[in-house]
């Protein structure tokens, strides 16, 4: 009996040290994950990563080490803010802070004339072409990318009530030392990755295009939520533009039916607010993720434009794209609210303002 109690005390001492050594032992840190964390002054506005990702401030989101990603963060009355921002080395944070300006009093224009380049000015994608853009006095960023060309980068100034007009003159390869990607995706609106790096969203209008690319072997991932990841590596040779065109396949459901879709919004010019049912989700182009199944209103706000608003039907585990082409005139005054009070809450509060009355009066 001795030796069995002897044993039984060894058996569960050798078990309480094992489980010592589980519980104080640190689980190897997972060096692909690292965090962006956004905040903005004032708090609470509305932050967008990669054109699909929306929460309100302050948020923290988990990318890949070492990766680039587009950070955008909006509130009604206020400029945009828009940032292209660096994750750190695996199990690090990196902290964004987003100061938010009041909307100026007047803006000006930008008339930018190149065909067949895609503009960027301020981070933003506005698409191909030639494009008139309201801006806010003071200093901007110009970025075109074209097919054969070097990538063109420039600053220049904004006034006030003023048109100025931009015509670079991109220079084509002098010789084809680079090779390019053209991706467009099916449905559009996925997220796109290039070696880890963002590069921009897919549209439903015309292929993305990343251009000035050394030879050699790229990986290229889309993302786009309730979607699959896509992952394909080009060979990129010195000369030759890569099409890559990605069927993006839905999750497999789960035990009960899907009751949300998606919606992929598109504006002309593309950076138009959009609004759905009076709540803003983010700037256009964009996918909606998670929208209830049934009848939404898509409104799109642009400084210097009309409204445009649509009503689209969503189905659930599906998508639906919509489109607007935005006309110059002047924007309303009244802003949809990102949150507006429902009635119920009201009726809530004063139902409990008046139980409490009557228990005051009771005593």
């Amino acid at each position: 009996m001795a030796n069995l109690r002897t044993s039984s005390i060894l058996i569960l001492t050798g078990m309480l040290l094992i489980g010592l050594l589980v519980f104080v032992t640190p689980a190897a840190a997972d060096t692909n994950y690292a965090w962006l964390d956004v905040s903005s002054d004032p708090s609470g506005a509305w932050a967008c990563i990669d054109s699909y990702d929306c929460h309100d401030t302050p948020i923290t989101w988990t990318v890949d080490s070492s990766s680039y990603h587009r950070i955008t963060v909006y509130m009604d009355g206020y400029e945009m803010y828009t940032e292209y921002v660096g994750a750190g080395s695996g199990q690090t944070t990196t902290y964004v802070r987003a100061n938010l300006q009041p909307v100026p009093a007047s803006v000006g224009w930008a008339n930018v004339n190149n065909d067949g380049a895609q503009i960027w000015i301020d981070g933003v994608y506005y698409g191909n072409g030639a494009w008139s853009v309201p801006l806010s006095p003071g200093s901007h960023t110009l970025d075109l990318q074209k097919s054969g060309y070097y990538d063109y980068s420039s600053t220049f100034a904004i006034t006030g009530g003023q048109t100025t007009t931009l015509s670079p003159a991109m220079t084509p390869y002098s010789q084809t030392s680079y090779g390019e990607l053209q991706i467009s995706s099916t449905p559009a609106g996925a997220a796109v990755f290039v070696n880890n790096n963002y590069e921009g969203t897919t549209s439903s209008s015309s292929p993305l295009y990343v251009t000035q690319l050394s030879p050699g072997s790229y990986t290229v991932r889309l993302t786009l939520p309730d979607y699959q990841t896509y992952t394909e590596t080009s060979e990129v040779r010195a000369g030759i533009n890569n099409d890559i065109w990605a069927t993006m396949v839905p999750n497999t459901p789960g035990p009960t039916p899907d009751t949300t879709g998606q919606i992929t919004v598109g504006s002309t010019p593309a950076g138009a607010n959009i609004y759905l049912d009076n709540a803003y989700r983010g700037i256009a182009p964009m996918t909606l993720a998670n929208v209830p199944a049934g009848s939404h209103t898509i409104l799109l706000r642009q400084n210097g434009y009309s409204d445009w608003t649509s009503t689209v039907t969503v189905a659930g585990g599906d998508y639906a794209q919509v489109s607007g082409t935005l006309n110059p005139g002047q924007t309303p005054a009244p802003q949809p609210t990102k949150s507006p009070v429902s009635a119920i809450t009201i009726i809530s509060a004063i139902e409990i303002c008046g139980a409490i009355l009557l228990i005051r009066k009771r005593e």
